[in-house]
């Protein structure tokens, strides 16, 4: 019998999903002095998004493109265009600060609550899903998000890094953090299971096309979804800066937008099926 995407076995789900983080937030991860309106003119967001939308519409993929709010006010036409395309617009926090989840819960709520309203008012849609800025979420993160009747939050990691990222639940396949209560799902960021580290764009770049297509055949063998992420700035040429380190830089532009061509050709060969975050959920919910 010859699979198509609707008889593909529920195991051989593949989630292609966007960060789309400004230029200039990971200059202030660096704590490198710019000024934004300048650095965000240099590496323009939309650039890396246009080669993005270019590459899933020639493999015929919907992604979900996780957007904070301040990106979404400024590039709000770019933002309709993408849910208008058939993608989904999920949010990514409110400026993209790796301590957006240490605020106190009413100010943390306060942020959300502000970056959902200004997605919703790009897309005319409420978004269903969240990942935190920087994958940095805790308990509180996530039931204001269940509180709010978020569909799935996607911020955590089946690893640890120290300072970085990661959780110790090291759940590879999705999974309800509120066990009494099944109304929010958490879909984690997909690792590599031999060697642990996140299946992105960033990691692509560095450890080779072999060592993301390795890891992602291995899960779909498991069983598990696959769940990627890749950023707009890892397809586009960036400027030189103080105090960034060179993994950053490296193979990013058409060398990487080549891998990811290659990567989703060849989840087509393995006979995966890309489905957007937000279907993965409600698919989870029906079991």
């Amino acid at each position: 019998m010859k699979l198509t995407n609707e008889n593909v076995p529920f195991s051989k789900r593949f989630i292609m999903s966007v960060d789309v983080d400004s230029w200039s937030s990971l200059l202030r991860f660096y704590s490198v002095n710019h000024n934004p309106e300048k650095t965000d003119i240099q590496v323009d967001v939309e650039d890396g998004i246009d080669k993005l939308l270019n590459l899933f519409e020639k493999h015929a993929v919907k992604a979900t493109f996780f957007v904070p709010g301040d990106v979404a006010q400024k590039h709000s036409q770019m933002i309709r265009a993408i849910a208008e395309d058939g993608h989904e617009v999920a949010c990514h926090g409110l400026h993209h600060d790796r301590n957006e989840c240490l605020l106190g819960l009413e100010e943390q709520r306060a942020y959300i609550e502000k970056a959902v309203a200004i997605l919703k008012n790009a897309t005319g849609l409420k978004p269903l899903g969240f990942r935190a800025p920087c994958l940095r979420a805790n308990d509180t993160t996530l039931r204001i998000l269940d509180g709010m009747g978020c569909l799935y939050d996607s911020s955590f990691l089946p690893m640890f890094i120290p300072g970085t990222y990661g959780s110790l639940s090291f759940k590879f396949k999705p999974y309800y953090p509120f066990s009494k209560n099944r109304s929010l799902i958490e879909i984690p960021i997909s690792t590599n299971p031999i060697a642990p580290l996140p299946l992105s764009g960033s990691w692509m770049r560095n450890l080779g096309l072999s060592w993301i297509k390795f890891g992602t055949k291995m899960l779909f063998d498991l069983g598990n979804p696959v769940m990627i992420y890749i950023h707009p700035r890892d397809v586009v040429s960036l400027p030189r800066m103080p105090n960034v380190p060179w993994h950053v830089y490296r193979k990013t532009g058409k060398a990487c937008l080549k891998m990811l061509d290659e990567l989703l050709g060849y989840v087509k060969l393995l006979r995966g099926r890309t489905i957007r975050a937000m279907d993965l959920a409600l698919e989870e919910m029906k079991k």
